[in-house]
């Protein structure tokens, strides 16, 4: 049975948030669990993808947000 994970990046990094779900609801239930607060991340570029454990990309979102201008 394959399985489904969710990754999310920071910066192009993986660090230890990818999870791995047996049915593909439950992973997309993650996957809009994580993009829900990836939408005010601070961080400059932040990516959740959606994927079998065979490596085919079934969805991706990546939302890049502006870098603080300091204050003039």
């Amino acid at each position: 049975m394959a399985k489904y994970i969710v990754i999310e990046m920071q910066n192009g990094v993986v660090g230890t948030n990818a999870w791995a779900y047996d049915t593909r609801e439950d992973a997309e239930v993650k996957e809009y669990q994580v993009l829900s607060e990836v939408v005010k991340s601070p961080v400059a570029t932040h990516t959740v993808m959606l994927m079998t454990d065979e490596g085919f990309v079934l969805d991706t979102k990546c939302y890049k947000h502006d870098a603080e201008q300091p204050a003039e």
